[in-house]
């Protein structure tokens, strides 16, 4: 809980879910558990989190994290158009003059 201004006040942040296992040390020798999530991961196995980013130097990767796959799909067809059209603006003089070298020759 948050600590309020006033003693015994508090707002929740979140819930934790604790499981805790009481056995006999000729038990817990028959079945060993890692620490955290390392190796033996059993008794109890421990899910690996969920909901969190991966961090990538790729920014299509991290786009599809922060955007979800298809708003970041629709940005790289958005950006991919946009190249095509600044690509098709610039090199208008060059293809321009090789059209014209082209057709004057025949």
């Amino acid at each position: 809980a948050r600590p309020a201004q006033e003693p015994g006040g508090g707002e929740p942040m979140g819930r934790l879910c604790v499981s805790i296992t009481i056995m006999p040390k000729s038990v817990a020798d028959v079945l060993p558990a890692g620490h955290g999530r390392s190796e033996p991961n059993q008794h109890p196995y421990l899910p690996p989190p969920t909901g969190r980013l991966y961090f990538s130097l790729n920014p299509f990767i991290m786009g599809s994290q922060l955007c979800g796959p298809k708003l970041c799909a629709q940005l790289t067809s958005c950006l991919i158009c946009l190249g095509v059209i600044a690509l098709a603006v610039f090199c208008q003089p060059a293809l321009n003059a090789l059209v014209f070298l082209f057709f004057n020759n025949f």
